[in-house]
């Protein structure tokens, strides 16, 4: 009867370490429209610092991932996606270009100028 004893505490000591393990998530980042990669995505775990960022073929490695952890997606001139994370071990993700984002800076030379600001007078 001991020992039976001891097998259920020792059973109700390592539940909680299951219940609070992390896992490792990889997968691949893409472009919606097109299908290539995106490289440089930022991918975060929300409400954490725990992230990381896609290589030059759209693949990540994050680790340290809960279950019912939201994770971020989000790349310039792209909209951010959110998943919930379920325990898959890949998560693959497309993201879909925001063209208003892409209309608010041009870029010339070293500087940026507004777009109101291309579209007549400069102010003196």
């Amino acid at each position: 009867m001991k020992t039976l004893y001891s097998k259920f505490l020792l059973l109700l000591l390592m539940l909680p370490l299951t219940a609070l393990a992390q896992s490792t998530v990889t997968g691949t980042v893409r472009d919606n429209a097109s299908g290539e990669p995106l490289p440089g995505v930022n991918v975060i775990v929300e409400g954490t610092t725990n992230g990381t960022v896609t290589d030059m073929d759209g693949n990540y490695t994050l680790s340290g991932v809960s279950n019912g952890s939201r994770i971020v997606f989000s790349f310039v001139g792209f909209t951010s996606n959110t998943v919930e994370y379920t325990g898959q071990s890949s998560l693959n993700v497309s993201l879909t270009e925001d063209a208003t984002q892409l209309e608010e800076v041009v870029v010339i030379g070293y500087g940026t100028v507004r777009k109101k600001m291309l579209q007549g007078h400069l102010p003196v």
